[in-house]
């Protein structure tokens, strides 16, 4: 019997309104793309959709919301290989889920998130004027929330490189359609 894959790790994405939840999945995603861990995200719309986007890009849109306790198993239909889902658009207490949190903070504001779930927290406006000047791939604030991400939510060591998804079968196949 063929195991299924593992559900990838949930960290919910808050803050207020603008203050830079989107950009920080940018960013978060691309530290996580040069680590070689694959990433989501999923996004509760107002008006009631929920959107995923996969870690080749593609994207799944859901015309209602789902719970947040849905979204691994889900996204492991979507896409099995993904080890970790940014969600955004949910309550610190999200259908009685405490889920680990990344806080974006904005105007002096501290964190709402229950303490036991906060894994970071980020200047939003500090993380934009960081972003303006070096683009997603730059290694700081968003390689430090990175770094507590993979320590305290993947139980990996923070910064580590998990070995490519260049082996294996599925590597081959890539390998071959590159020339090499």
């Amino acid at each position: 019997m063929i195991e299924p894959a593992p559900l990838a790790h949930l960290v919910r994405i808050a803050g207020a309104p603008g203050s830079g939840k989107s950009l920080l999945i940018t960013a978060l995603t691309e530290a996580f793309r040069a680590r070689g861990i694959r990433t989501a995200s999923a996004m509760r719309r107002d008006d009631g959709a929920t959107v995923f986007v996969m870690p080749n890009s593609g994207r799944a849109t859901l015309d209602r919301p789902l719970r947040l306790d849905e979204l691994p198993a889900l996204l492991r239909s979507l896409d099995p290989s993904a080890r970790l889902l940014l969600a955004e658009g949910y309550p610190a207490v999200a259908d009685g889920i405490l889920a680990p949190t990344v806080e974006v903070l904005m105007w002096g504001v501290g964190p709402v998130t229950p303490a036991a779930a906060l894994v970071a927290t980020i200047d939003g406006a500090a993380l934009l004027r960081q972003f303006q000047r070096t683009g997603p791939k730059d290694a700081g604030l968003a390689a430090e929330v990175a770094d507590a991400i993979q320590s305290l939510v993947l139980g990996q060591p923070p910064g580590t490189k998990t070995p490519e998804a260049g082996s294996g079968v599925a590597g081959a196949i890539r390998r071959w359609f590159r020339g090499g």
